[in-house]
Parts: structure tokens; sequence; C-alpha cells
């Protein structure tokens, strides 16, 4: 062999040893293709197993306690929304309660589920919360309430 080939056999061996250690090293939470009952992400509002979310129907919760917030809208309305961890938001409008998982926002907090999406931006009395229909696309549709935080 001359020298010219074991370099190139030796670089070959190289680039597919690193390859090797890099696919080993791949996270195993990589997103899975598109259509597979694995590939929704609660940034979109799909739940991990693939099944649906279910609706809850009961109406807003009485009471209060430090993971429940309460809002006045642009309508009149009182909107109650209970934050169970800091990936849910359960909203509680027009006679139900959705369950909503976070999403990417590059401001606020928000959270997308059941055709809905709950965009809050700061905290405590006066912070600003929107309801907004959900598109497909994972897109911001229309607004259904301005709302601000009252207790």
């Amino acid at each position: 062999m001359t020298p010219s080939v074991i370099r190139i056999s030796t670089c070959l061996t190289s680039c597919l040893v690193a390859g090797a250690i890099l696919a080993a090293c791949a996270p195993s939470t990589l997103p899975q293709p598109a259509g597979s009952t694995e590939s929704a992400s609660p940034a979109i509002g799909g739940s991990l197993s693939g099944t649906p979310e279910p609706e809850l129907t009961e109406a807003g919760q009485t009471g209060r306690d430090s993971l429940t917030r309460r809002y006045e809208c642009n309508t009149g309305e009182m909107i109650s929304v209970r934050y169970p961890d800091v990936q849910t938001a359960v909203v509680a409008y027009d006679g139900k309660k959705r369950a909503m998982h976070v999403a990417v926002a590059a401001d606020g907090a928000r959270y997308v589920g059941h055709s809905y999406e709950w965009w809050t931006k700061g905290s405590g009395p006066r912070a600003s919360a929107t309801l907004y229909a959900h598109n497909a696309g994972n897109s911001t549709g229309r607004e259904l309430l301005q709302c601000n935080e009252i207790d």
C-alpha cells in the first residue's frame, strides 16, 4: 500500500468510528417521523402518547389556592385558570375545563390545547392574559378574550 492509500483508509476508519460514537450519544428524545403516534408534543397541544386529551366538563373551580388564578375579561366574563404544574394550565371557559400544555412563546407563557390558546404576560394582579382560537399548523388564531388577573 502507498502512503496516500493508508492515509485515506485511516481517515475513513476515523470518520466511521466518530459517526458510530455520535450515533450512540444521540438523545433518545428526538422527534419521531410525522404521522407516528409518538410525534405529537405539548408544543402543539397533543399528548405524547398520541391519545386525545380528555376534555373536562365541570364549570369553573370554586375557592382559590396557590395554583389557581382568576381573570376578569373585556366581556365582563370571569375565567378561572388552574396551574397544576409548570407545563399545564386548566382553563375554565364556556362551561368547560380545558387542559392546555405549555408551548413555545417569544414572550410570556403560552398554553395550547382543545383548539384554544391561553397566553399570559406577567404575574400577579393586573397581569394580562389572552384567550385565542388555535389554528392548525400551531398558529395563533383570532382573539376571543382579553383578560387581567384580579387576585
